[in-house]
């Protein structure tokens, strides 16, 4: 029997299970965020780090996890390597990292073996979530999926950084959620009833009001820190051309070549 509100909280994976039975494990996105991920067993014994869950992916025509991204550390802090597609049914989760256990793990190799096309695959977190007759509700901020074999359990709302503090997150069961629409991620009616955990306007509304005009400048203020930054990268990246060191590392970089393409290559398995 699942629960008919599933609590999405953050920390290594939760264990938990009805009566009736049998314990199993539930990860939720956040869960999962940044673990490291670890390839195929070695023949010392020994395991490759590969790099650190970006995201989940889900089948387009299901509500199953079928896949991670995984973000790989860049070369000499400068080359930015692409991110790798791990099949769900190769990676095990452990407390504190993934391994990769079976072949055909990787990319085309995995969605060979699987039947998938990860191009048509969705990456639900941060997907806007609409009811079926077209009420936007928020973005997905996190789900809860099984161990197991990757199905949804539960789903996680956001309205945003001011929406929340004002009103609150919003928890529901899988039961209510119909899948990805191919632009939203569609739920039933009835999740439109379901309270939030309660956010400042559950206490006062005057106290709402205010988190809410707080959390809205805070945003405000914290974009137009980061244009401030980026316009002083930007700079800096044309100061650091003209300079005699960045000629100098230009070169050591062009002479490392063969080692950078050697490191940026893909698992063996891929």
């Amino acid at each position: 029997m699942m629960r008919s509100r599933p609590v999405l909280i953050a920390g290594p994976a939760v264990r938990f299970a009805e009566r009736g039975e049998t314990q199993s494990m539930k990860l939720t996105l956040h869960d999962l965020d940044r673990l490291p991920v670890y390839g195929e067993k070695r023949r010392d014994g020994t395991r490759k780090r590969v790099g650190k869950v970006v995201d989940v992916i889900f089948a387009a025509d299901s509500l199953v996890a079928v896949g991670y991204v995984v973000g790989r550390p860049d070369v000499l802090f400068v080359f930015r390597r692409k991110d790798l597609i791990l099949a769900y049914d190769r990676a095990k989760v452990l407390a504190d990292k993934i391994v990769v256990n079976g072949k055909q793990a990787w990319g085309k190799g995995a969605a060979k073996r699987l039947g998938i096309d990860w191009d048509k695959a969705v990456i639900w977190r941060g997907m806007s979530v609409r009811s079926e007759r077209g009420t936007e509700l928020g973005y997905v901020r996190d789900a809860v999926i099984d161990e197991a074999d990757g199905h949804l359990n539960g789903l996680g709302l956001t309205g945003g950084i001011a929406a929340d503090v004002a009103v609150g997150t919003v928890d529901m069961p899988a039961t209510l959620v119909k899948g990805w629409d191919g632009s939203a991620i569609v739920v039933r009616e009835e999740a439109r009833t379901i309270a939030s955990d309660g956010g400042a306007a559950a206490t006062a509304g005057r106290a709402a009001a205010v988190a809410q005009d707080r959390a809205t400048k805070a945003t405000a203020a914290t974009v137009k820190g980061a244009k401030t930054a980026a316009a002083y990268g930007k700079s800096a990246v044309r100061v650091a051309a003209k300079s005699e060191t960045a000629k100098k590392v230009g070169g050591f970089l062009k002479s490392m070549a063969d080692t950078i393409k050697e490191a940026a290559g893909p698992p063996d398995d891929d």
